[in-house]
């Protein structure tokens, strides 16, 4: 599921340095039966201006994007994303307080 999309300053291993890339941020989530839960990790679809070299699948850290800090910041999962993990496990937690009176 995309998260966002923007440029930034990558190192392009066919330009042999570093260039401005359209890069696309992507969200994986733990799923149960089809339902996506909560998110697990975020990777990033890259493509190069200049040659138009494209990685997809890359993961999101500092060895791929050079300000790594600024894009997570940017890039945060959605607070929402977080509702239905935080709904099951208060489902949980009442099922066992009251199913111990």
């Amino acid at each position: 599921m995309p998260i966002g999309v923007d440029e930034e300053m990558i190192f392009c291993p066919s330009c042999e340095g570093d260039a401005m890339a359209d890069v696309m941020v992507l969200s994986s989530y733990f799923h149960v039966y089809y339902l996506p839960l909560f998110p697990v990790a975020k990777e990033v679809n890259t493509c190069c201006q200049q040659c138009g070299l494209k990685n997809n699948g890359l993961p999101l850290n500092a060895q791929t994007i050079k300000n790594y800090k600024e894009l997570k910041h940017k890039f945060r999962h959605p607070w929402y994303t977080y509702l239905f993990a935080a709904f099951a496990i208060l489902l949980i937690l009442s099922a066992i307080i009251f199913g111990n009176e």
